[in-house]
Parts: C-alpha cells; sequence; structure tokens
C-alpha cells in the first residue's frame, strides 16, 4: 500500500468506528498490508493536517467545519 491508500484506509476506519485507539487502528491498517512505517507516516501526517482529534486516547476524524474554526 502506498501512503495514499494507507490514509485512506485510516480515515475509512475512522468513519465506520469513531474513538478508536491509536493500536486498533495500527493493527487493522498493518493487517490490511500497509507496512508499519507507512502507517506510523499516515497517521503522523493526518495529525499535522488537523483532521484527526485524540481525546482521552480515542482518535477521531474532525468534521471540516471544525477544520476551518482551528485553522
Amino acid at each position: 500500500m502506498d501512503m495514499k491508500d494507507v490514509m485512506n484506509h485510516v480515515r475509512k476506519e475512522l468513519r465506520e468506528q469513531p474513538g478508536s485507539r491509536f493500536s486498533e487502528i495500527y493493527l487493522r491498517t498493518v493487517e490490511r498490508g500497509a507496512s508499519d512505517a507507512n502507517v506510523r507516516e499516515a497517521l503522523t501526517e493526518m495529525l499535522k493536517r488537523d483532521e484527526v482529534r485524540i481525546n482521552e486516547g480515542r482518535w477521531r476524524l474532525i468534521a471540516p467545519v471544525e477544520r476551518r474554526k482551528s485553522a
């Protein structure tokens, strides 16, 4: 899987199961065939872009409206 595929898979996972923990996201993505480094890099990139929010260890996607307000 390339980086774009990994990021799309993580977004899909978070839409289907909001409130997942890092380890859950990581393991499900690695099971789909992504490399360890690609998963870490994709999650880091999503954090840099303010696409996800972490609250009490649980990850969720940020709605586009929330992203605009924080920028």
